[in-house]
C-alpha cells in the first residue's frame, strides 16, 4: 500500500511540474501512445538556418546505430586487456557468452563451428539489445518546433518492431545458407535438389525456401510490434481535463497515469519476450544454415 501511494504521489508531482512548464514556457509535451509508436517517426532537422537542407532522422535508424555503437564499445572494453592467467570479470562474462553461443547455436557445425560463432553471437546480441531498447522510451525525447512552440515527444523505439529490420536480418541468413549451398553442391546441384524427391515437388520446395526468411522475420516483428502497441496503450492512459478543472483552467497539460507503473510491461514485453524472440530467431537461423552445411564436412 505504501509503495502504491508513493507511485501516486510521484505521478502527481511530475504531472504538476510538466503542467507548469507547459503553461508558462513555450514548451509542450506529447505523451507516448499507439499513434506515435506504431509507425516509425522521422524527424527532419534543418542543418543551416534559412536553407532547405534537412537531415531526416528515423527512429529505426537511430535505434540501430545506438545498438551497434553500444556493442562495439562493450567489445572494445571487454577485449582491451585479455589475459589467460588473470582474466578480468568482463572477460569471463564474454568467455561464458562465447561458450553459450558455441553450445547452443553451432554445436552440430563440426569444422565450421569457429567460423560461424562470431556471426551468431553478433546476431543474438544485436536482436536482444534492440528488443531491450524500448526501456529507454520515456527517457529519450525528440524536439520539434510547431506553431512557435517546442514540442517534446518520446522518440526511442525498438528497431525489431520495424519490418525492414527483421526482413533485413532474415535476408542475411538467406544469403549465407544459399552461399553455403552453392559452394557445397554448386548452383545446378542446389537447383536439382529442389526437384527432389520428384519434379512435381518443385513449387512446394521453392515455397519452403521462401518461407524460411518470412517465418523468422514475421515472428520477431509480430511479437515486438505487439509489445509496442500494448505499451502505447498503457502510456496513453491519461486525462486532459483533471489539471484544468482542478486549477480553474489556469494550468494546461495532460495528466498521465502511466509515469511509473508501465515498467512492469517493459519487463515482460521487452526483457522476457525480447530475450525469447532473440533466442528463437537465432536458433532458427542456425538450423537453416546447419541444414545446408550438413555435418560440417568439407
Amino acid at each position: 500500500m505504501k509503495t502504491f501511494m508513493k507511485i501516486i504521489v510521484f505521478a502527481v508531482i511530475v504531472n504538476i511540474i510538466l503542467s507548469l512548464i507547459d503553461t508558462f514556457t513555450p514548451i509542450g509535451f506529447e505523451a507516448a501512445s499507439t499513434q506515435n509508436l506504431v509507425v516509425p517517426q522521422t524527424v527532419y532537422y534543418t542543418l543551416f538556418k534559412g536553407t532547405m537542407f534537412q537531415i531526416p532522422i528515423n527512429q529505426t535508424i537511430v535505434g540501430t546505430w545506438v545498438v551497434m555503437i553500444f556493442l562495439t564499445i562493450m567489445l572494445k572494453i571487454g577485449t582491451k586487456n585479455l589475459s589467460v592467467t588473470n582474466p578480468g570479470r568482463f572477460q569471463v562474462v564474454l568467455e561464458m557468452f562465447y561458450k553459450f553461443i558455441e553450445n547452443t547455436f553451432v554445436a552440430s557445425y563440426g569444422k565450421y563451428k569457429k567460423r560461424f560463432i562470431p556471426f551468431f553471437a553478433a546476431m543474438f546480441m544485436f536482436i536482444w539489445c534492440s528488443n531491450l531498447l524500448s526501456f529507454l522510451l520515456p527517457f529519450i525525447p525528440s524536439f520539434s518546433r510547431e506553431n512557435g512552440e517546442i514540442v517534446i515527444r518520446p522518440f526511442f523505439r525498438t528497431p525489431t518492431a520495424d519490418l525492414n529490420t527483421t526482413v533485413g536480418l532474415a535476408l542475411i541468413v538467406v544469403i549465407i545458407f544459399l552461399g553455403a549451398a552453392f559452394r557445397k553442391v554448386g548452383v545446378l546441384g542446389y537447383l536439382k535438389g529442389l526437384l527432389e524427391p520428384i519434379p512435381f515437388m518443385l513449387p512446394l520446395n521453392i515455397i519452403g525456401e521462401l518461407a524460411k526468411p518470412l517465418n523468422t522475420s514475421m515472428r520477431l516483428f509480430g511479437n515486438m510490434f505487439a509489445g509496442i502497441v500494448i505499451g502505447g496503450l498503457a502510456y496513453g492512459l491519461m486525462s486532459k481535463n483533471i489539471i484544468g478543472l482542478a486549477t480553474a483552467n489556469k494550468l494546461n497539460g495532460l495528466f498521465s497515469f502511466s509515469l511509473a507503473w508501465p515498467v512492469g510491461l517493459h519487463i515482460y514485453f521487452d526483457l522476457f519476450a525480447g530475450t525469447i524472440q532473440a533466442y528463437v530467431f537465432t536458433v532458427l537461423s542456425s538450423v537453416y544454415i546447419g541444414e545446408t552445411l550438413g555435418e560440417g564436412e568439407d
